[in-house]
């Protein structure tokens, strides 16, 4: 049986495209006129909740064997606890309280933030993070690694939604939601990725020959992943990986979780001519 991801239900791309959602922070300079996400009636079912003091998101921080500066506290409690909120009226993750998606889930864009600092990308990357769903890692990853312009994407109406309105109240700099296929998405762009995120979009397999055509020269593609895949598709090469623990201090069992981020890039030197067609995201999927 599959492991079911701690981060939900998520779709690869959806079936209602329409175009992108923008919500740009302070300083991505002047703001982008983009088409709406409709309102959603669900999203304020639930009453807001006071988020966490920094001194209690600090303790479980530490017990989760995490490194979050002190100015990331604040906005971070926000965002886990909106998380949760909305999480009680759509299916967004599979945690219930702060404390599980701190570890669980948002624990991740530390881990990553560290692994990228690492990493040959340019001085001002542009980042895609591909099927973005609640928004992890990418919302709290933005709060540590600011480098560069980062775009969420994301297909399905509801979370694009709760994606704009935590951009809205984070502030997060020089990053954006899309809502729209990933087919859609790429053809807003001006130049080529440098650097796109990927947690359970598609198998690699799919995914690599997807973007290979939408890629900078020397652009990198991080796949988030329980397991490396053993083998990858024809011109592709690994750069870096990184094995990392995740510590959830509320799970019964006391063993600690292994997670890996694994950096590719396409060599086009010895990239092989497609034999078919471009393989496609339009994955069929259902709305909240």
């Amino acid at each position: 049986m599959q492991k079911r991801s701690p981060y939900g239900s998520r779709a690869r791309t959806g079936r209602h495209a329409s175009g992108p959602a923008g919500t740009d922070g302070p300083a991505a300079g002047k703001s982008r006129t983009a088409r709406p996400v409709r309102s959603s009636r669900t999203a304020a079912a639930a009453p807001p909740a006071a988020p966490p003091v920094p001194e209690a998101l600090a303790a479980c921080a530490r017990q989760a064997g995490l490194t979050v500066p002190d100015q990331v506290l604040q906005p971070l409690g926000l965002y886990l606890t909106e998380l949760i909120r909305w999480n009680n009226v759509m299916n967004l993750v599979g945690a219930h309280d702060w404390r599980e998606a701190l570890a669980n889930l948002a624990g991740d864009s530390f881990h990553l933030a560290a692994f990228l600092t690492d990493l040959p990308l340019p001085e001002a990357p542009l980042h895609w993070d591909l099927g973005s769903g609640a928004g992890l890692p990418g919302i709290p990853l933005r709060m540590v690694w600011e480098r560069g312009e980062y775009w969420l994407v994301e297909a399905r109406e509801k979370r694009a939604l709760f994606l704009s309105r935590m951009l809205c109240s984070l502030r997060l700099p020089r990053t954006h939601v899309y809502r729209g296929r990933v087919e859609q998405f790429f053809g807003t762009q001006p130049r080529g990725a440098d650097c796109v995120i990927s947690r359970a979009f598609m198998p690699p397999e799919t995914l690599l020959p997807l973007l290979a055509p939408h890629l900078a020269p020397d652009g990198l593609v991080i796949l988030l992943c329980n397991r490396s895949p053993a083998t990858l598709p024809p011109g592709w090469e690994r750069v870096a990986h990184r094995a990392y623990a995740v510590r959830r201090p509320s799970a019964a069992s006391a063993a600690e979780e292994t997670r890996r981020f694994l950096a590719v890039r396409l060599n086009r030197e010895e990239a092989l001519a497609p034999s078919g067609p471009v393989p496609s995201a339009d994955t069929p999927s259902s709305e909240d």
